[in-house]
């Protein structure tokens, strides 16, 4: 598995690359939305503009995010990933309503021009190309362990199901159903809320210190009760930041070592625990065993969950 540094350098530029796709795709969309009459087709450039904004949000995080910890930030910078999540989140939110009310007030007037056949031809080939970056940023963000990029990749693929909006609300256009069109692009801002209530809800959830997941806390645990001189664990406990784990763990030794073989001890905990994936920092605290408790017996003895 690639080093902390140079997977936040593979989700880095995955993330400039959604930037030059997005770029493209906004032009694209609503220069052959305004010439091809199709509302749902420039709803969905919106949306791809908003995706410009949010690609590049998430690039400047990940970049933010490499920086080593300093006298301000002693964690590092992490988390500005999470920070990076939630302007995604927020620019989804404000583009769909912004799409739901130019579809909604497009009821109140008469049927406009049927969408051409190349408006059509776009927003059925914008799916297939978004299905491509969202596979493409899915492989590098699971790589990774990037929720930041796993944000983007995700909005990618609303985008493919918003653009099939688009293209079924241009086909029953042209096949002459009354303001298909404009019920495509309000179906296409219902989504693209959705989508970044989702996120945003994700983010709050990583800058509260969401814990990491369970088979992390049971791989600390056995790369902890692995070292010799440990007798059990008393606690652990986690916090994400961004893609990277803080560990605080409190383990248990014989109550008759000595300090400097209580300290080797520790210290040889930190080790492992900072050679599994992603780990950032651990914090170990030493406990005595109590009374009666040998050190042949100390893996059998209870752990705290």
């Amino acid at each position: 598995m690639p080093e902390p540094g140079q997977e936040l350098r593979f989700s880095e530029r995955s993330a400039w690359w959604g930037v030059v796709g997005n770029l493209a795709l906004t032009a694209i969309k609503i220069g052959v939305g305004v010439v091809g009459h199709s509302q749902a087709l420039v709803a969905d450039g919106v949306h791809s503009a908003a995706d410009l904004a949010a690609s590049a949000a998430v690039a400047v995080g990940l970049r933010i995010s490499q920086q080593p910890p300093d006298e301000g930030h002693n964690y590092g910078h992490a988390k500005a990933e999470a920070v990076a999540q939630k302007v995604v989140a927020v620019l989804l939110i404000l583009a769909g309503f912004e799409l739901g009310t130019r579809g909604l007030a497009a009821f109140a007037h008469p049927v406009p021009e049927v969408p051409s056949a190349l408006a059509l031809a776009v927003a059925a080939a914008v799916m297939v190309l978004k299905e491509g970056m969202y596979r493409s940023q899915r492989a590098v963000a699971r790589r990774t362990g990037s929720h930041a990029l796993m944000a983007s990749a995700l909005d990618n693929r609303m985008d493919v199901i918003s653009s099939g909006l688009a293209t079924a609300g241009i086909l029953a256009s042209r096949l002459g159903v009354p303001h298909a069109d404009a019920l495509g692009a309000v179906g296409v801002a219902g989504l693209v809320v959705w989508l970044g209530v989702q996120l945003f809800g994700q983010a709050a959830n990583d800058l509260m210190d969401r814990a990491a997941g369970p088979e992390t806390v049971a791989a600390i645990r056995a790369a902890a009760q692995g070292v010799e001189g440990v007798l059990g664990i008393s606690e652990v406990r986690t916090r994400m930041a961004g893609a990277m784990v803080l560990v605080d763990i409190a383990i248990v030794v014989d109550r008759k070592s000595s300090l400097l073989d209580a300290h080797a001890i520790a210290h040889a905990v930190e080790e492992a625990i900072l050679a599994l994936p992603r780990m950032q920092s651990v914090m170990v605290h030493v406990d005595p065993a109590p009374d009666g408790v040998s050190p042949q017996g100390g893996p059998g003895m209870r752990s705290e969950p």
